[in-house]
């Protein structure tokens, strides 16, 4: 398994480095779903592929954590030897990674019973465009401290933040059965990932000024102009 503390290091000091150097970084992880949203303007690559694993994992406690790198197949075998799963199944399969299912906010017919992705979240390691790391949420079902940077980041399409860590509520087996077969969906594109939509540009502005003024993360994902980008940075 990844050293997460390096890991993290790894990931904030490329961050840093792109922002002195004022070069946007593509945040990869399995690059299932590069062709998602608008054409990025980014002439570095940050990959998390290799950043995988398993963290902890507390079958009594009904939790799991995981590196961002690891796919929903490997969670799900490594919770299928408790008689357990995570109700995450967005319609691009299971070998998308974790981490890009967080940041694009997708999810499958489970959603209809057990909530989108924002409700399987507990917690999450987080390097923002300023090469800080955060740690928002927990590794327990009942943590309701703190702003929920959690569930901002969630669906950000890593424009906030370069997420490197998740831990997830888990659910018995005895939940998961066909009875939610009948509820697949057309999902927004054709292949599993949520398409990102900016629905509130001055908060976005605002959003991006306060976790990447450098606009390094996934820059023009969101169908920003070069216009807005001077306005997030200041430069205009």
């Amino acid at each position: 398994m990844t050293d997460a503390s390096a890991a993290d290091r790894r990931v904030a000091d490329a961050v840093r480095a792109a922002a002195e150097a004022g070069e946007g970084l593509r945040i990869v992880g399995a690059g299932t779903w590069l062709d998602a949203g608008h054409p990025v303007s980014a002439t570095r690559t940050l990959s998390l592929a290799d950043d995988r694993g398993i963290v902890a994992y507390s079958p009594g406690d009904l939790t799991i954590t995981v590196r961002a790198g690891t796919t929903l197949a490997e969670i799900a075998e490594a919770l299928r030897e408790h008689g357990q799963w995570l109700a995450l199944d967005p319609e691009g399969g299971m070998d998308v990674t974790i981490g890009a299912t967080v940041a694009t906010g997708s999810y499958g017919p489970a959603a209809t019973l057990y909530g989108t992705v924002r409700d399987q979240l507990l917690g999450m390691t987080v390097v923002t465009g300023r090469g800080e790391i955060a740690r928002p949420g927990g590794r327990v079902v009942k943590n309701v401290a703190g702003f929920d940077l959690t569930r901002l980041m969630t669906g950000a399409w890593g424009t906030l933040g370069v997420i490197t860590e998740v831990t997830l509520r888990v659910r018995s087996s005895g939940l998961a059965n066909g009875s939610i077969a009948h509820l697949a969906r057309i999902m927004p594109a054709r292949s599993g990932y949520r398409e990102p939509v900016m629905l509130h540009e001055r908060l976005a502005t605002s959003l991006k000024r306060t976790f990447d003024p450098a606009r390094v993360l996934n820059p023009g994902i969101m169908g920003e102009t070069v216009q807005d980008a001077m306005r997030v940075s200041g430069t205009a």
